[in-house]
């Protein structure tokens, strides 16, 4: 859903990715929690949706637009906006492509005010709007899979690029011999069927950074953000 935030990838050591929570992050991490518990109190591993916004805006871990409601990727043809890279495209010839902020305000009333002349000033919007893509991806596969943690990897995937890509990666993968379309590690991730080409300039494909995207916000950046999910007696 988030095409142009696929460059949007950590270039830091591991190291401290693991351990330093960016600056912005103490204050919008909280207030995404916020927006959890009143859209989504079952969610089974809520860190991971502020490991997914650092991993979309976070180019390094201190730079401007890291955890910022004004991060924005801009190219001839697409724009990504604030903390989720939302994402609009166009065709060669100007005309829309696709526009996932106008799909995401479909999924829940509570965005109706949101819009892309307000994208970069409405930081509650754009944190709703994550849980709400998360969500509406895991009511979606959760009929289909049965343990929440693989939904949970898997909408990662998802949310990076694309529902309908991820459901072509796990029927794909169901039809090879030992590979298993409920489970994301070792299986549906061994079966990219996104481009391999590596983009010039960044020295990886769409569908390293795909997989790259899951492994980054649920093996590495995770831990550090579960201080910010703990319920407060």
């Amino acid at each position: 859903i988030c095409v142009a935030a696929l460059i949007f990838s950590t270039r830091a050591h591991a190291q401290d990715v693991q351990t330093y929570v960016p600056k912005g992050a103490s204050h919008y991490c909280p207030l995404l929690q916020a927006e959890k518990i009143k859209l989504w109190p079952t969610h089974a591993a809520p860190a991971a949706l502020c490991s997914l916004i650092e991993q979309e805006t976070c180019i390094t871990l201190k730079h401007s637009k890291c955890w910022s409601p004004a991060a924005r990727l801009k190219t001839e043809r697409e724009e990504g906006a604030s903390f989720g890279q939302i994402t609009r495209a166009y065709r060669a010839d100007g005309t829309l492509r696709f526009d996932a902020l106008a799909d995401t305000k479909q999924l829940d009333a509570s965005l109706g005010e949101w819009g892309w002349d307000n994208v970069y000033q409405r930081p509650d919007l754009a944190l709703r709007a994550i849980v709400v893509i998360n969500r509406d991806c895991y009511n979606r596969l959760s009929r289909l899979v049965t343990d929440p943690q693989e939904v949970l990897r898997m909408c990662d995937a998802a949310y990076n690029g694309g529902y309908a890509g991820l459901q072509s990666e796990r029927r794909a993968c169901g039809l090879r011999a030992g590979c298993d379309p409920q489970k994301w590690m070792g299986n549906v991730e061994r079966v990219c069927l996104k481009s391999k080409t590596k983009w010039k300039g960044y020295g990886l494909s769409a569908c390293d950074i795909n997989r790259e995207h899951v492994h980054m916000v649920f093996n590495v950046r995770y831990q550090k953000y579960r201080k910010f999910t703990q319920v407060k007696a």
